[in-house]
């Protein structure tokens, strides 16, 4: 892959870390899991997202990179816990739809695929995804992206790197760390330690939807 398009999809994770923190917290409150680790597989969904987006496509890429996301810590859950349990609501809504064969819009169909597909990650289709948003919301999305820029570009420069190279770049700790001339652990510390200091910076995000 060409250096400019490595250069654009680490943009665009950047751009998204607010997102992946926001759904490792909600699932972190949920499960009882570690929200450092669940954030890492977030973003893990989301180099995923960058990698298949079309952007040809009228799905906003923040729609589909947080299905992505979402997904990846789903599978995630399912290896670690066997199951996860959807909100109740959410459960019963599903249920009745699998019941019925009267036609049935976008959001319905999301809800049936989301339960059907609670214990094995796959990404609903484009055009299920969220519609696109306007006027206020994007103006809000502009600002929370700056937001999350200045957030990563302020964090100090070894755990700014580390992060990079092992969260958005999908690197190992043990080439990283031989990269830079430092052990293992020590890539790892830096990373939990650049995290942390990401999870407070964006702590008073407000969320997209």
């Amino acid at each position: 892959m060409p250096n400019s398009k490595v250069h654009r999809r680490n943009q665009l994770v950047e751009r998204h870390l607010d997102l992946a923190l926001r759904l490792a917290r909600s699932f972190s409150q949920r499960t009882g899991l570690d929200q450092d680790d669940l954030f890492q597989v977030a973003v893990l969904g989301l180099i995923k997202a960058t990698k298949t987006y079309r952007s040809a496509t009228n799905v906003p890429f923040e729609a589909f990179a947080r299905t992505h996301a979402r997904g990846a810590i789903l599978h995630y859950l399912r290896d670690s816990v066997a199951l996860v349990r959807l909100p109740r609501r959410l459960e019963e809504e599903a249920q009745r739809l699998c019941q019925t064969s009267a036609p049935q819009n976008s959001h319905e169909q999301w809800v049936q695929a989301t339960y059907r597909a609670k214990n094995r990650w796959q990404p609903l289709p484009m055009n299920l995804q969220a519609p696109a948003k306007t006027g206020l919301s994007m103006m809000l999305n502009a600002e929370r992206r700056e937001t999350v820029q200045r957030a990563f570009a302020g964090l100090a420069a070894k755990d700014r790197q580390a992060v990079n190279a092992v969260v958005i770049e999908g690197r190992s700790l043990r080439n990283v760390g031989s990269s830079l001339g430092v052990s293992a652990m020590t890539v790892q510390r830096r990373v939990k330690r650049g995290l942390k200091q990401l999870e407070l910076k964006l702590s008073d995000l407000q969320p997209a939807d």
